[in-house]
């Protein structure tokens, strides 16, 4: 072994120079109901130009009482989502502790 790393190189892949960004702002008054339960409604978005053959990427960021923004799609699991029809549907999962959330912003680049 002579220690000295070499690149991979990659040939396959597509270069993006045109992208688009949404993001959906929710406050607790929008993603808990009258009756106290989550508002499933925030995990449907419809996205009109969002095209089938270009995953997007999603992240979602958390904001609790008195804090800074997090997100834990970055360090601590994946966010899931499916795409069809020009709609994101994010899985109800990916809101587990919502009861303890203020903010919640969905940011969506395609």
């Amino acid at each position: 072994m002579s220690g000295v790393a070499y690149p991979q190189v990659h040939t396959h892949f597509t270069e993006h120079t045109d992208f688009k960004k949404r993001v959906y702002h929710f406050t607790k008054v929008e993603f808990i109901t009258e009756e106290g339960e989550f508002n499933e409604a925030i995990c449907t978005l419809p996205i009109p130009d969002l095209k089938e053959d270009n995953p997007p990427y999603v992240a979602i960021y958390y904001k609790r009482e008195n804090s800074e923004w997090f997100t834990e799609s970055l360090y601590r699991k994946r966010v899931r989502f499916s795409f069809r029809d020009e709609v994101l549907r994010l899985d109800r999962t990916n809101f587990w502790d919502w009861f303890e959330l203020e903010e919640i912003k969905i940011v969506v680049i395609y």
